[in-house]
Formats: structure tokens, C-alpha cells, sequence
């Protein structure tokens, strides 16, 4: 699975974009509509990231990112208090999964934050001087900051519906999807009406798609996720690692 790629940040890169490849190893022998090779790969990945929330927490991560390339896996992180990345990296072992190497690289880190505070220097302290011996001036914050994604939900008829009106799924929005609705419809209805030559039977699906999607604007359901393209991403406030889209 490729790092995320950026002119401003300086990611290891790969090749161009995952494209059916395993979401914890990226592996390309993957089944169809399958996101991970196996069942085990992903409970590796998924006890891994839920182990690096313990250094998370020390760093009081506001957000993180997990990623890896082939020869390194790398983890950023922005503070609470801050609006830096701090990147983590450690270098591939042959054999190993990224799940592998990025538990070496959170208890190593591990092992810094609490050898700090063995010395009596205060936890505060330990997670600053950690977070600002590896902070990158040259990565963008917003590069792990996932911005928050509305995606109506739909049914098999009504995406169906929204393909006779030609309306986009993401132009829909929960304070004006009725009027992007009626738009779509009026100007398809020129088109197809039989008053101008329209076919009759067309117009009859135009009708009833129309009335499809007004109904479902009565009540439109949404769906959200937060998630970055490429890597896995930590929101803080709900301590919680979610899948890249």
C-alpha cells in the first residue's frame, strides 16, 4: 500500500495508488471485493494499531496516520497542542508484514517515552522532547487530517433514479437536496417531455424517479467517515484507527 504522495512532504513513495491490494500488507493476491488477503493479516494489523494507542495517548495524539512502502513503515503524528507532524519511521525486515515492523517501531518509541520518564523528567515532558526531535517542517498537516466525508445513502432503485436524472451522488446535500432534486428533473423534463418530441415511455421513468427521490429527500439518510486515501488514520477524539478509503 502506497504512502500518501505529496510535492510538499517528503513520504517514501511506491508506485502509483493501491489498487486491489491488501489494506494491512499490501499484497496483491487479494480475492475480489476482499480488503485484506486474509482474516488473519487484518486481526495482525487491526491488534497492532489497537497496541499503538498507548503511545498515541502518551503523545496526546490530536491526529495519526499510519502507512508503509516497502521499505519503511511510517507514522505521523500531530499533537494536541500543536499543528506539526512528527514522523516515526523504522526500516522494512525482510520476512516481516507492516503490522511487524510497526509494533517494533511503537515499542521501541515506547521503550524512549518511559526511559525518559525513569529519569525523572515528567510525562509531559517525555512525549514533547520525543515529538520534537522527530518533527518534519516539511510535511503538511493536512495531509493526516481527514476531512470529514457526508455520502447519501441510497438504495439499489434510488441510485437507479438518480441515474435517470443525471444528479450526481455528491451533489446532494442535507440543506438542499430537494431543489438539486427538482432542478435535475425540470431539465431532463424538457428533454424528454412528449410535447417535444420526447419518448413516452422515458418520460414515465423520468416521473417516477423523480418521485423516487423526493420521497427519499423527505427523510435523506447520510452516511460519514473519516479517512485518508492511503494510510490508516487516528482521530484522537474518538480513539479510533480507520481504513484508508
Amino acid at each position: 500500500m502506497p504512502s500518501r504522495t505529496s510535492k510538499k512532504n517528503s513520504v517514501v513513495t511506491t508506485s502509483a495508488r493501491r489498487s486491489r491490494r491488501c489494506l494491512a500488507c499490501g499484497t496483491e493476491k487479494i480475492e475480489p471485493r476482499r480488503r485484506y488477503c486474509s482474516d488473519e493479516c487484518r486481526r495482525q494489523i487491526l491488534w497492532v494499531l489497537a497496541l499503538s494507542k498507548g503511545l498515541l495517548k502518551a503523545f496526546n495524539a490530536r491526529y495519526a496516520a499510519f502507512s508503509f512502502t516497502p521499505e519503511h513503515v511510517i507514522l505521523d503524528v500531530i499533537p494536541a497542542w500543536s499543528n506539526a507532524i512528527s514522523r516515526f519511521t523504522r526500516a522494512r525486515t525482510n520476512g516481516c508484514k507492516p503490522a511487524e515492523d510497526l509494533k517494533c517501531l511503537v515499542l521501541d518509541w515506547g521503550r524512549e517515552w518511559h526511559g525518559l520518564v525513569g529519569n525523572r523528567n515528567s510525562r509531559s515532558y517525555a512525549s514533547m522532547h520525543l515529538l520534537r526531535e522527530n518533527h518534519k517542517e516539511d510535511l503538511d498537516p493536512s495531509a493526516i487530517k481527514p476531512d470529514k466525508k457526508r455520502r447519501p445513502r441510497l438504495s439499489k432503485p434510488e441510485r437507479d433514479s438518480l441515474k435517470l436524472l443525471k444528479l450526481e451522488r455528491e451533489s446532494l446535500s442535507p440543506d438542499c437536496c430537494r431543489e438539486k432534486i427538482k432542478a435535475a428533473y425540470k431539465k431532463m423534463a424538457k428533454i424528454h417531455h412528449p410535447d417535444v418530441g420526447g419518448d413516452a415511455e422515458m418520460f414515465k421513468r423520468l416521473n417516477e424517479a423523480h418521485r423516487q427521490m423526493l420521497g427519499w429527500a423527505e427523510n435523506p439518510q447520510f452516511t460519514s467517515r473519516k479517512a485518508l486515501p492511503d494510510s490508516w488514520s487516528y482521530d484522537g477524539a474518538t480513539s479510533r484507527w480507520y481504513p484508508p478509503l
